[in-house]
């Protein structure tokens, strides 16, 4: 028994030592052993039920054509593993033995290839016939031989047998098999083939590939037989795209026209940059050699030529050298028995160096072949595994330029950003050693950012935090915010730091608290001491009152809310005096003299002073000596006619008023009872004072946003 679970048993009647694998077996045939049609035991023990019950009166057998020992099969259920067939005890108690080589989902490929091309031949009117090719060393099922009568295909389902293409047999090949360029180039296409597991059968795929296109797979029913043999609806445009337009008839006595020397040599030049541009060296070789029989042209253009094909020498020379270190990279991984690199090598071969080898080229690519072909299934599935993690590391770290390249525009992990910095760092992960040092560099400062978290990105409007500058870029005030860190660092970013926008807010709490602390204040002063009545002067009804004459005052919300309704209800000061009178005294606030408007300390309004004067310049006029009340003088009034003096007679004519003389014209900054326009306000985007245009056009939306909301504050 070996490393890889594989035993050496004697096999009667083959008189030597055959490799048993003991891997679990996939596929089998119905029928009998040299049945030809293929079966795939499900995985699941849940479906093999099912398939148990379907195929409950057949027999399983490891059939011939998938290169099995032709004994009959049983299925085994499992829960804890892959469910797979396995073969009847021997009688004796002895393994059995079987040299089966390959067992895998894809061991009866060939077969299912036979079936499907038999159904799809048989709808077009064909009858064919298949054969399984097994050229020198090369297992079954590797080659399946498709004829019919008009027509051959030979399907390379591995690379163990090298396709011919200039044998009259159309070769489609599988998706593991290469195609050089220039193949590709001359041929205009080339066909694909695979096939894809569904349920517990395989289903056939044909694509189409192209130079410089993708592949496009279609299913075999959208295929069809033409004169040019196997056709999808993919080579109908290659060859609209390639095939050129029809010549001119010649017509007697018309001379035929010869390009000029100047224009083909223009030509020539085209088709050797195409050349290089697609690392074909048989054609750079081709050029190169027309470029050097053209004359007649100008000794312009010949120095032109000249030195095209003197750079075209340099680089065959290049590539001369590229393809000799790949041959010695090939042969000292074939020495140090490295199959992924091996396979690689291969790949990289077969696509750029398929054709003009040289002996030693051959020998080394056949010791390479034979080396990988020699090894067993469980290193070969090893490194199909190896391959496609690399296939995956790549595709990584494309999506890891992806999106650094979209995350170049952000110098802060905010919560928006958090799929997209989620992906990146688990990209990264997988790619590996694929990122440059600048990519990694970059990696690993996301990937901080999202250790300390994700922050909020504070949302002022642009007018406000454009006046301040920014403690963390410099940005000065008018100009905004840019990248502090990053490859993008210095250019303007999407929204200010929130450095500089949690300026404005502190400002704003600020406000909003010490506007709280003057409605407390204001709200103190306004509530006195009732009056008190002395006990002998209080009527009978009130002599034992059942309840306070002061009710309790609430608490919670509810008081909150009263005590809200309440002030909504008074009027405010600058209602209960006449705006006259407003600037008559000085402002125990500001120290405003007589006639002059307030200080805007509070900043209510756009301006410096204040289109109110202060409650407490408005409490003094109310309070003052020389002018009482309205409800105060009429309460004096009704209280003297009541304990002093007899009510006067009706008759008697009233004094006449004296006339409040007229006083000077004071500054003023607007009325409270009136409807604040766009113009009376200075516009608090471009500073444009009070009855003057906004530039370059208005009024602007701010300053009409700015004479409504004051208007709210002047009404209440």
């Amino acid at each position: 028994m070996n490393s890889t679970g594989d035993t050496m048993c004697w096999q009667d009647g083959m008189g030597a030592f055959v490799r048993t694998d003991r891997r679990r077996i996939q596929t089998a045939v119905l029928g009998g052993a040299d049945s030809d049609e293929p079966l795939m035991l499900p995985m699941e023990a849940i479906e093999l039920d099912v398939f148990r019950r379907v195929h409950e009166d057949d027999t399983f057998w490891c059939g011939t054509l998938l290169g099995g020992c032709g004994g009959q099969l049983t299925t085994k259920l499992y829960t804890d593993r892959a469910c797979h067939f396995a073969h009847h005890p021997d009688p004796d108690g002895l393994p059995h033995v079987c040299g089966r080589r390959s067992r895998g989902v894809d061991s009866a490929d060939h077969l299912y290839v036979r079936s499907a091309a038999a159904a799809w031949l048989a709808g077009c009117g064909e009858q064919a016939t298949f054969e399984y090719t097994r050229a020198d060393g090369a297992p079954i099922g590797s080659v399946v031989d498709v004829r019919w009568r008009h027509g051959a295909l030979r399907v390379h389902l591995d690379q163990a047998v090298a396709p011919v293409w200039d044998d009259g047999v159309e070769p489609v090949l599988g998706t593991m098999v290469p195609v050089d360029r220039d193949i590709l180039i001359r041929r205009w296409y080339v066909h694909r083939i695979r096939l894809d597991s569904v349920g517990t059968a395989r289903h056939v795929q044909i694509g189409t590939e192209a130079f410089a296109r993708p592949i496009e797979w279609f299913a075999l029913d959208e295929c069809e037989m033409t004169e040019r043999g196997l056709s999808t609806p993919a080579i109908e445009k290659i060859v609209q795209a390639r095939t050129a337009p029809r010549p001119s008839l010649w017509a007697p006595g018309k001379g035929r026209k010869v390009p000029e020397p100047e224009a083909r040599a223009q030509a020539l030049l085209r088709r050797l940059v195409y050349a290089r541009r697609i690392e074909s060296v048989p054609l750079v070789k081709q050029v190169c050699g027309d470029i050097e029989d053209l004359t007649g042209v100008g000794e312009e253009l010949q120095e032109q030529l000249e030195a095209a094909v003197r750079h075209a020498r340099i680089w065959r020379v290049e590539q001369d050298e590229a393809r000799r270190k790949l041959f010695a990279k090939l042969n000292r991984a074939v020495e140090e028995r490295k199959p992924g690199r091996v396979r690689r090598l291969l790949l990289r071969v077969n696509g750029t160096a398929a054709e003009d080898r040289t002996d030693a080229e051959s020998a080394v690519y056949e010791r390479a072949t034979t080396y990988f072909d020699s090894l067993d299934d469980l290193t070969r599935d090893a490194v199909e595994a190896e391959a496609d993690t690399e296939k995956g590391a790549r595709k990584a770290a494309s999506r890891v330029r992806t999106a650094l390249q979209h995350l170049r525009g952000y110098d802060a992990y905010t919560f928006d950003l958090r799929p997209q910095v989620g992906e990146l760092l688990q990209s990264a992960a997988l790619a590996g050693e694929l990122l440059t040092r600048g990519e990694a560099r970059r990696v690993e400062v996301w990937k901080k950012r999202a250790a300390r978290g994700p922050q909020t990105q504070l949302h002022v409007a642009r007018r406000y935090w454009i006046q301040r500058s920014c403690p963390r870029c410099n940005a000065e005030q008018g100009k905004d915010c840019v990248l502090t860190e990053g490859p993008n660092s210095g250019k303007p970013r999407k929204d200010g730091h929130n450095e500089r926008l949690q300026l404005i807010q502190d400002e704003r709490i600020a406000a909003q608290r010490l506007a709280r602390q003057q409605h407390k204040a204001r709200q103190e002063v306004k509530a006195p001491a009732g009056p008190t009545r002395p006990a002998s002067e209080a009527p009978e009804h009130e002599a034992s009152p059942t309840r306070p004459l002061q009710e309790r005052p609430q608490s919670g919300r509810k008081g909150q809310a009263h005590e809200a309704r309440m002030n909504a209800a008074a009027p405010r000061l600058h209602h209960q005096v006449p705006r006259g009178d407003w600037y008559r005294v000085t402002c125990p606030r500001c120290h405003a003299g007589s006639g002059t408007l307030c200080e805007n300390d509070d900043r209510v309004g756009p301006s410096a002073k204040r289109q109110l004067p202060h409650d407490e310049r408005l409490r003094r006029v109310l309070e003052s000596d020389d002018r009482i009340r309205p409800g105060e003088q009429q309460k004096g009034t009704r209280d003297e006619r009541q304990h002093q003096a007899p009510p006067p007679a009706r008759a008697e004519a009233r004094p006449p008023r004296q006339r409040r003389r007229e006083r000077e014209p004071q500054e003023t900054a607007g009325s409270a009872a009136r409807t604040w326009h766009a113009k009376d306000v200075t516009c608090p985007k471009c500073q444009a004072r009070p009855n003057s245009p906004c530039t370059p056009r208005g009024p602007h939306q701010e300053r009409v946003e700015w004479a409504k909301e004051f208007t709210r504050k002047l009404w209440g």
